[in-house]
């Protein structure tokens, strides 16, 4: 694992950019540029030259890492300490840490153990003002006021350059064990939701077509008295298949259609919408291949109390949304925040949710200064945009 600390020169990018309005393009190991479009920048900052352990205590359960370190080298540094990330992080080639952070994204666990967000106890963050800041720790309960560094996860770069992360992490489960079921009903996951109100030691749920999938983690006598409870065939290769569903290499992501992953609530009914579709985190998080258009896509999340986002940038037209749209106060508030830690929005301008960056929304943040007040206050000494339901919590 390569250790190099780059922050006086990301900085020094940072304030030549400021002091020319230049805008600023930040990658890492560029494995996520399916979510969201492309920046037009006229500068970029690569962050795989800003990488390395900060400082790992395996029995204090945190580590501290820079944001350019690649997932993959940092699953195995936790994996040789018998310990994990618990949200699961998908690896996405040589994708990075701040990347999988900025994206919000987390695995088949998240319904279970809680997202990437939940497990961020601090971060170091370059803002738009070209300062270095620092917002929390690496304890659980560290944080006054604004949650500034968990804002960050899930905002896409669009609120500074993630410097490094403190996180907690878990101890590896004793034992793990999918067991697999038929139902005739497809896409029915009314009995995974049955199976979440009982003391199972569940870990990752998904329903494809008429199969469905439980994962079991924990000590070796209760992942066997679960599935002998549960019931079905234990499925041989049950790592492999939650590696292609996370990594998106299952057979369903390679149809040719346009992919959306819809957030919504469990219980939630199945949308309107036609396609194929797999189901993940117990129902909350629905993978959907489709052809309909994206508003039917959008007015449908919303409608199921969700919403919808387009893993297929580049399937789809320049004037198409890929994040659902924000209007109202939710509009404003995002806004607001982004304003407060980028000002000119020198940071991936373009990549993510363009009614932020409006000349309508920065003139309603503008007539809403006394609301907003405190927001730029938090930016001073150190957050992630709201979603617009529960189910949107991500990770």
């Amino acid at each position: 694992m390569l250790d190099f600390d780059n922050t006086d020169h990301i900085v020094s990018d940072v304030k030549e950019a400021l002091a020319a309005h230049e805008t600023i393009n930040i990658v890492g190991g560029n494995s996520k540029s399916f979510l969201g479009r492309s920046c037009d920048a006229k500068r970029t900052i690569n962050m795989t030259s800003h990488s390395g352990v900060v400082s790992y205590e395996p029995t204090e359960l945190v580590v501290t890492v820079r944001a350019g370190t690649s997932t993959r080298s940092l699953k195995a540094l936790l994996h040789d300490n018998g310990q994990m990330m618990p949200f699961e992080p998908p690896l996405l080639n040589d994708g990075t840490i701040g990347g999988v952070l900025a994206c919000g994204l987390s695995g088949p666990a998240r319904m279970f153990a809680g997202s990437a967000r939940d497990y961020v106890l601090g971060m170091r963050v370059v803002n738009g003002r070209a300062q270095a800041l620092r917002f929390g720790g690496e304890v659980m309960k560290n944080v006054a006021g604004y949650d500034a560094a968990r804002l960050q996860v899930g905002a896409f770069g669009t609120l500074g350059v993630l410097l490094e992360t403190s996180m907690k992490v878990l101890p590896l489960p004793e034992s793990v064990l999918t067991i697999v079921q038929t139902q005739e009903a497809q896409n029915d996951n009314s009995s995974l939701i049955k199976l979440l109100r009982q003391p199972l030691p569940l870990s990752a749920s998904a329903i494809y077509r008429d199969k469905q999938y439980i994962r079991l983690s924990g000590s070796a006598s209760a992942v066997k008295a679960a599935a002998s409870k549960v019931g079905g065939e234990v499925l041989a290769d049950g790592d492999d298949f939650w590696h292609s569903l996370n990594e998106m290499t299952h057979p369903f992501f390679t149809d040719s259609r346009a992919l959306w992953r819809v957030s919504i609530p469990e219980y939630a009914q199945m949308p309107e919408l036609s396609g194929d579709w797999m189901l993940d985190w117990a129902g909350a998080q629905r993978w959907l291949k489709t052809d309909e258009p994206a508003q039917n896509v959008f007015e449908q999340a919303l409608k199921a109390g969700g919403h919808a986002t387009c893993f297929s940038a580049m399937q789809m037209g320049a004037d198409v949304p890929l994040f659902q749209p924000l209007s109202g106060a939710m509009q404003r508030i995002q806004a607001g925040v982004r304003k407060s830690f980028d000002p000119q929005q020198l940071f991936n301008r373009g990549r993510f949710h363009d009614e932020l960056e409006s000349a309508a929304s920065l003139e309603a943040v503008d007539s809403d200064a006394d609301g907003m007040g405190d927001l730029d206050m938090a930016c001073h000494s150190d957050t992630d945009p709201v979603r617009p339901s529960k189910a949107a919590k991500e990770g």
